[in-house]
């Protein structure tokens, strides 16, 4: 019975149709397997074809079972005539149909293995040390001829999570960073930065306007596919221009081996683009076996939030951070992680955690991140910030030196040495203004499309006068992010160096619509709304944090009240630098000075400013405050001579941003105050005026400008400023009631 039974299913063909089914069946898998991440599919497509796969193996079987193939069509089995029967010709077409698809599975698999070993033999071999991420070997020493080189550049896109968690967005975003990070470090490799990379994430994107966009020839794509603890990474190298295909893989691992996968891709690169590079660059295995995973996931979740730069994302970032550490006391990464959240947090960056205490805990735990990795170019790089805050201004340019020697591409360090220049006391003397204007273009290769970068690069451009490109830069700052409070801030400034203030409030007014919460930001725009004379919109303008208080008293001109707030409060401790130079200012008010020299001193911001000097003089240190003015003018001469018309350097000299003829005004009135003679400096704030400048509050409050006010001049001048004022308060007035009747139509529409 059972052998009439066997006999009967190879008569009606049904082993041959079951082994043809699941040889197709086979290669379909295989083919929806490489299809889905390279068409960007969901990850339960491939679940999706395996299940109705398997439903139909049992119908493909009962097919063959119940009927039959003749030439007049499909008929069932029982009414076939046995004589008539064409089951024998139709099991040697299933026999050629089985051959068929066994060649075209055999071709597959030979093409799949032939990937595999040259993927073996990229592979590197040697072990690094693990408190070095990655080490680059150069063979080829000669860099003149690298640098000829064309097309040695990259940028790494996020990889596209394919799994069915979006928790697991986090894991796909570090995977392409890691390589990015990778990359970074190879000699000559020019690798566009993260945030620039990642601001294509989520949107359709044309290869070649991305590349044209970052400045780069080879774009990097990839997915990620994460189940338990399986993992399949697929990654593609495309030359932009020719949209031609260097290189490309898949990698199904456990997910133990991230590390080594990532190693591998990035050693492909390398390879793909050797003559490009015109090295022999190696980048060696890391061993990264005493890595807890569970550490380092955290982590990676950590940087998802920290790159964000909000103040609730912020504080997500660090509780990560926190708990990487706490998995791992002796992960360095982490650590990091939690010295840059830490510091972004603070009331004078992204949050309102206290300045002095943020720069305590961030320092502790930027020392511990450099105690167990030294060479980790992000821990050197937020430690150089970290310094700053500190006043210890030496040190910012030694860790960000040593970042950048780590990291080449590291596009953020170039961004906040090209600030610091600015910031730096000391700086001007024994550099060029132009070299912020260089460390500012550099970040901005690296970052094109960050606003941090573009904003230094901006306020470079504006220095030297160059206002148009400046424009035309913030203007694909704001393109980018039509919210973007800085390039609004930055739009403010343009205007307000070409002497156009009601322009210039109009702007800052966008950026505080922008972010209500910017507390810098709205001090800033409500001394301007001062300067129109709308004074009450100024005050009304502004809050009730500590130093929107002490703006809002400096407006009213309530000089008692304000020394008495800013004595009661600052500063807060030992280390509150900028509560210092608050407190002095307030010493100053009070006609204090040997306490306004004291804290001046104290605060590292203001060694050679104004204020400084004119306490002197009344101290009757006229030496000092001679020699400070000496330091002044070279300064401020080294400056002009470099093609500098707005000055944005504070060496010492806690002021305000202003044009370089009322910088030399100051200095002028300072070296005549003691005289009684300084009609050199009205002179000069006469021309100003008489180009446009208009009169700042402290020219018209402050007891140091007593003698200023005093000249015979004085109310000529401040009519003809109150006279530019009224004209561009106009400006400002009708600009803003055309953008609120716009808005008005957009809502109504």
């Amino acid at each position: 019975m059972a052998d009439s039974f066997f006999k009967e299913l190879k008569r009606r063909n049904v082993f041959r149709v079951g082994a043809a089914y699941l040889v197709l069946s086979w290669i379909v898998i295989q083919v929806v397997s490489a299809a889905v991440p390279a068409l960007h599919l969901p990850e339960w497509v491939n679940s999706l074809v395996f299940l109705l796969g398997a439903i139909g193996f049992p119908f493909a079987l009962f097919f063959a079972w119940a009927f039959e193939i003749t030439p007049e069509g499909v008929v069932k089995e029982a009414e076939v005539d046995r004589d008539n029967s064409l089951t024998q010709n139709t099991g040697r077409k299933l026999d050629f149909v089985i051959i068929s698809l066994l060649l075209v599975s055999l071709a597959y698999f030979i093409w799949e293995s032939r990937f595999d070993e040259q993927r073996n033999t990229i592979e590197p071999v040697e072990n690094a040390d693990q408190t070095s991420p990655v080490n680059i070997e150069s063979e080829n020493k000669n860099s003149t001829e690298i640098n000829k080189v064309e097309g040695a550049s990259i940028a790494v896109l996020p990889f596209v999570n394919m799994s069915s968690d979006k928790e697991q967005e986090y894991f796909t975003d570090g995977i392409s960073e890691e390589i990015l990070n990778v990359l970074a470090k190879i000699p000559n490799l020019h690798v566009t930065s993260r945030s620039s990379a990642f601001s294509f994430k989520g949107k359709d994107i044309i290869i070649s306007e991305v590349a044209k966009k970052l400045g780069v020839k080879n774009i990097l794509e990839g997915s990620v596919r994460k189940s338990g603890t399986k993992i399949r990474i697929t990654a593609q190298l495309i030359e932009a221009e020719t949209d031609k295909h260097l290189w490309s893989a898949t990698y199904d691992r456990e997910l133990v081996d991230v590390f080594a996968i990532q190693d591998e891709i990035s050693a492909a690169i390398v390879a793909a683009l050797k003559d490009e590079l015109g090295l022999n660059a190696t980048v060696k295995k890391r061993d990264m076996s005493e890595v807890n995973l569970d550490a380092h996931n955290e982590y990676l979740k950590g940087r998802f939030y920290v790159e964000r730069r909000t103040k609730d994302d912020l504080e997500t970032a660090l509780k990560h951070f926190k708990r990487s550490v706490e998995i791992d006391p002796n992960y360095a990464p982490g650590w990091m992680g939690v010295a840059w959240a830490t510091s972004f947090l603070s009331e004078n960056n992204y949050g309102d955690t206290l300045h002095e205490i943020a720069v305590s805990r961030s320092f502790s735990a930027a020392e511990k991140a450099l105690e167990l990795d030294p060479n980790l170019p992000e821990a050197n790089a937020i430690m150089a910030l970290i310094q700053s805050n500190k006043g210890n201004f030496q040190n910012v340019t030694l860790f960000l030196n040593r970042a950048l020697e780590l990291n080449p591409n590291y596009a953020d360090a170039y961004a906040w040495k090209a600030d610091h220049v600015n910031w730096f006391p000391g700086w001007l003397d024994k550099h060029e203004p132009k070299e912020g204007l260089e460390f500012a273009a550099k970040a901005v290769s690296l970052n094109p499309l960050s606003v941090v970068a573009n904003g230094n690069y901006v306020e470079n451009l504006i220095a030297i006068g160059k206002l148009e490109e400046s424009e035309r830069v913030v203007n694909q700052i704001i393109d980018l992010n039509p919210k973007s409070t800085s390039g609004y801030f930055l739009l403010s400034e343009i205007n307000l160096s070409r002497g156009e203030l009601g322009k210039a409030v109009f702007y800052s007014n966008q950026g505080i619509q922008a972010n209500p919460d910017a507390t810098a930001y709205k001090t800033y725009h409500a001394f301007l709304l001062e300067q129109l004379q709308l004074k009450e919109m100024a005050i009304s303008s502004l809050g009730n944090s500590e130093r929107e208080k002490i703006s809002i008293l400096r407006i009213k001109n309530d000089q008692y009240e304000l020394i008495r707030y800013i004595t009661a409060n600052y500063p807060r401790d030992d280390n509150n630098l900028f509560g210092k130079a608050i407190r002095a200012y307030a010493e100053l008010l009070a006609k204090n000075y040997k306490l306004a020299i004291e804290y001046f001193l104290q605060s590292k911001i203001c060694t050679i400013c104004d204020a400084l000097i004119f306490s002197y003089i009344q101290m009757g240190e006229t030496h000092t405050a001679e020699n400070l003015l000496i330091k002044r003018k070279v300064l401020l001469n080294k400056a002009k001579n470099a093609g500098v018309t707005w000055w944005i350097y504070t060496p010492g000299n806690f002021s305000d941003k202003a044009p370089v003829d009322i910088v030399e005004m100051n200095i002028e009135y300072l070296g005549g105050y003691a005289l009684n003679d300084i009609d050199t400096a009205v002179n000069l704030l006469s021309k100003a005026i008489n180009e446009g400048y208009i009169l700042e509050l402290k020219y018209k409050n402050d007891p140091m400008y007593d003698k200023l006010r005093a000249h015979p001049k004085w109310k000529v001048l401040l009519a003809k400023s109150n006279a530019h004022a009224v004209r561009e308060q106009e400006i400002f007035l009708k600009l803003q009631s055309e953008e609120n009747n716009h808005n008005s139509l957009e809502i109504s529409n």
